[in-house]
């Protein structure tokens, strides 16, 4: 990183993204400081460093279908924004980048805090939509695998029906529970969503 952290500094080796830009094959933007003052990445090159007084909001979900990432989203007063993400460059999971993005995030919502900035508006989860597609698809998915489950095992006497039905309700019990996990909400830095913080 090119920026030099400010003092009492902490920088973390966390992958970054600006809102609107979505597609690589591999991030190589990682590197973000929360110093005593501002936050500081380095985006294509270019140093940036931000004034927290300049963060008017935070946003926290997760996504992702093979792989979920958690996502924390700051946007600036100039409606510019900044994704900091979970996972490695190549979108992986990542076990250290993990540990290192709940510690991120603890300790930006820690020093918004004790800045005093009341204005910054905290938000967590989906669209309120997309939540209601995500609970009714996860409703669906398991009527279905206990119907065709039990029916293949009952009907058919096929014992893989039972393989079906087990598979099926995980498979529908992991999109609830990210469902519920990225319910649309407000919440307060003293009460972080742990639920997005995996």
């Amino acid at each position: 990183m090119t920026v030099p952290p400010s003092a009492n500094a902490c920088a973390y080796d966390l992958c970054i993204k600006l809102a609107g830009r979505r597609l690589f094959w591999r991030n190589r933007n990682h590197g973000v400081t929360l110093g005593r003052d501002c936050i500081a990445w380095t985006m294509d090159g270019a140093a940036n460093e931000v004034p927290y007084g300049n963060v008017v909001a935070v946003h926290l979900n997760s996504a992702g279908q093979k792989i979920t990432e958690d996502r924390c989203t700051i946007t600036f007063a100039d409606g510019s924004g900044l994704i900091i993400v979970n996972t490695g460059p190549g979108g992986y999971a990542d076990a250290a980048r993990a540990a290192a993005y709940r510690d991120f995030v603890r300790h930006l919502h820690a020093r918004l805090e004790a800045g005093g900035n009341g204005a910054v508006r905290f938000t967590a989860g989906v669209p309120a939509w997309r939540y209601r597609t995500m609970l009714v698809g996860a409703g669906a998915a398991a009527t279905f695998f206990t119907i065709a489950g039990l029916g293949g095992y009952f009907i058919f006497h096929q014992l893989n029906g039972l393989a079906l039905l087990g598979l099926g309700l995980y498979f529908s019990w992991t999109l609830g529970r990210r469902a519920l996990a990225n319910a649309p909400r407000d919440y307060t830095p003293e009460h972080l969503p742990e639920r997005l913080l995996s």
